[in-house]
């Protein structure tokens, strides 16, 4: 069996790893000069199952309209995005009743748990520097109405087995030190010790060249020009060009740019583009280190120790395709760091900022798309959203086990593309 898989981030890395592990023959397409440098490249860095829940959260459409126009807001629509978001839009507000919005959070909750002992696996296997650590990630509270969302969110994470521990302002600060200078601006906290960060850039080429030393070939620079079938059935990939790989199956991991490529199949896959920021940093020398990723409940967003370095990451923009850096966005990140750090905000030079964009695939419901489609032999990996390297591992292994026949660990039929038909 040969499969090609188009979409060499963390996702088509991933699966590939698996594959080749299994003995499949498995070539990767990828338009780029290397793996993961669209929307895996400065992601937050955070495996995060404590944030599983959907952006459409009950009440989002207050939200937005109370926001439109901000451009400091968490989640920003630009009006150039409105045409293309219209039926896209219609589900997101549909699937954000409390009922739906719950049962979409228990799917992404699943897998992200799944994704997170499935790293185990990878790491049992394989030796890959990505600038992991296990120690956990804290969310601070600045107001009481935070702390009741937090203690709710708690009380339902904790029915799926996510050990969250409620700490005081107090508490906050002993467990991070770095925070001492702001204690008094918060009312409290919580962390997660289930939850853990990386760099999925490095982890990507590491497990890239484990997957190529095991026989997976890498296709970079030659960007798949489309999708081939006969008699309902997917036949390869067209590169751009010209040249043409048969392929017994498919998996389609391009991110956002996944259903312009299924579309000629007559397959429809309700995903758009969501673009996220973040600041890379190196950590400023002589002060404490931050020890836990830090994420701060009023700016929707989390700085994180990585290697060495510091990096800050959120916010989301309907904006299309365009990933040109929004100056506001970008001061917005620094906003949150000196809103965090103050200390080590006033001890980075701007010229050490490295600030970055990329493209989230987001679906309607807030659930990734995974697994077969109509065209038999075409597979779907996207839709990720903002859970994309807390999914992937997940994702990978479970795409493996449904193409050489195995019963995936989880129902696929939870992130099937069958529940938009």
């Amino acid at each position: 069996m040969h499969v090609v898989i188009v979409g060499c981030g963390v996702i088509g890395v991933t699966a590939a790893w698996f594959l080749a592990r299994a003995g499949v023959s498995v070539t990767v397409v990828e338009r780029r000069e290397g793996p993961a440098l669209e929307t895996s490249f400065a992601n937050a860095s955070m495996l995060t199952p404590s944030l599983s829940s959907p952006w459409n959260s009950p009440g989002v459409w207050l939200k937005l309209l109370k926001h439109l126009g901000r451009k400091e807001a968490a989640l920003l629509i630009r009006a150039a995005a409105f045409p293309g978001l219209f039926a896209w839009g219609c589900r997101f507000l549909r699937d954000s009743s409390p009922a739906r919005h719950q049962l979409n959070m228990k799917k992404n909750l699943r897998l992200c748990n799944y994704s997170v002992e499935i790293m185990e696996e990878i790491d049992s296997f394989c030796s890959v520097d990505f600038d992991s650590d296990h120690s956990g990630i804290i969310e601070v509270c600045r107001d009481e109405a935070a702390m009741r969302r937090g203690r709710a969110r708690s009380r339902f994470l904790g029915a799926d087995e996510v050990p969250t521990k409620e700490l005081s302002p107090s508490e906050v600060v002993e467990r991070e030190p770095t925070l001492e200078p702001i204690a008094g601006e918060l009312s409290g906290g919580f962390y997660f010790p289930a939850d853990q960060v990386g760099d999925a850039y490095k982890f990507s080429c590491g497990l890239a060249q484990i997957a190529a030393e095991q026989g997976a070939v890498f296709r970079y620079g030659d960007a798949a020009k489309g999708l081939f079938s006969a008699g309902g059935k997917v036949g390869g990939v067209r590169l751009r060009s010209g040249e043409e790989i048969e392929a017994d199956s498919v998996v389609v991991a391009a991110g956002s740019y996944t259903p312009a490529l299924v579309r000629p199949l007559g397959v429809r896959v309700p995903v758009c583009p969501a673009k996220g920021y973040s600041l890379t940093a190196p950590m400023p020398k002589g002060l404490q280190p931050l020890v836990h990723a830090v994420l701060d409940d009023r700016y929707k967003a989390g700085v994180v120790p990585l290697g060495g370095r510091i990096r800050v990451g959120g916010t989301v923009e309907f904006t299309g395709f365009n990933q040109d850096l929004s100056p506001e966005r970008v001061a917005n990140l620094h906003t949150l760091l000196a809103a965090v750090l103050p200390r080590h905000a006033g001890q980075i030079a701007l010229g050490d900022v490295q600030p970055w964009c990329g493209l989230r695939p987001a679906s309607p419901d807030g659930v990734p798309i995974i697994g077969p489609t109509p065209v038999e032999g075409l597979h779907l990996a996207t839709g990720h959203g903002h859970l994309g390297w807390s999914m992937a591992a997940g994702t990978g292994k479970m795409l493996a086990q449904h193409l050489t026949g195995a019963k995936p660990d989880l129902p696929l039929s939870d992130y099937a593309l069958a529940r938009f038909a």
